[in-house]
């Protein structure tokens, strides 16, 4: 167990869903998505949203992924969001919490988000840490299909090696050239790793099927998923594989 926790740690710095899995990390530019790594990807087409996930991860069925999150806008140009995650087995489980605020400027086409987070970390050999951490992102949209995006991500977490996770910064396009088919492009910087180029896509062939697909470079990462959706649930499933970690595989149910 032990040696599983040491491989998986550098993976779940941040919200790692089939979502994520399938489009291999890609989240600099996603729009409307509660569980982000950029805070300015949070405001919903609704004035309330609210989210949930349930998550395993195949060959660890024992390792769960629990989520919610929900935002509220005020009006067109304010948000506020707040997360909620625990995931863990029986010698690791770590539970973070946090707020965040969005504010959209310039006629509604640049959005700047910040968070704060708590992230409260129990090894059961070493006892329990307790981190505060922030994160900042900015969205600008440029025309009708064309996004650009970036964050940087646990900008004060330091604790036990992996613990609870690196500092990272990224900027990202998205082209979006109608409502059912988004590209991708993502440049990574990770503390301690050298940059990577994410590129991914997502396609929605009908109202109840989304299919996502993504790589990683230089790391030759690959991810792959898709989600099944019917009135107000989501089954979603995810492979990613990094060559450091092997094939995993995420099963989840979610209500959007």
């Amino acid at each position: 167990m032990r040696l599983l926790f040491f491989c998986l740690c550098p993976l779940y710095a941040q919200y790692y869903t089939p979502h994520l899995m399938g489009t291999a990390q890609t989240q600099a530019t996603l729009t409307q998505s509660l569980l982000s790594a950029n805070p300015a990807t949070t405001f919903p087409e609704r004035k309330l949203s609210l989210s949930t996930q349930v998550a395993v991860f195949i060959p660890a069925p024992e390792l769960a992924f629990y989520s919610g999150a929900g935002s509220f806008s005020w009006d067109s140009l304010q948000n506020i969001h707040i997360i909620l995650q625990q995931w863990g087995f029986d010698k690791l489980a770590q539970t973070e919490s946090g707020i965040g605020y969005a504010l959209r400027l310039w006629q509604q086409r640049i959005v700047l988000g910040v968070r704060g987070r708590l992230l409260s970390t129990n090894f059961s050999e070493y006892g329990r840490l307790y981190q505060g951490t922030a994160d900042m992102g900015c969205i600008f949209q440029i025309g009708e299909h064309l996004f650009l995006g970036g964050y940087g991500y646990n900008l004060l977490a330091r604790g036990w090696g992996f613990l609870p996770g690196y500092t990272e910064y990224a900027l990202g396009a998205a082209y979006q050239p109608n409502s059912s088919s988004q590209v991708l492009v993502q440049l990574s910087l990770k503390e301690g790793d050298a940059p990577s180029l994410h590129t991914a896509f997502t396609y929605t062939p009908h109202g109840m099927l989304t299919v996502r697909g993504g790589v990683i470079l230089p790391f030759l990462s690959v991810g792959g998923g898709f989600s099944l959706r019917y009135k107000m649930i989501s089954m979603d499933m995810g492979y990613f594989y990094q060559p450091r970690t092997g094939s995993w595989l995420g099963i989840g149910l979610s209500k959007p």
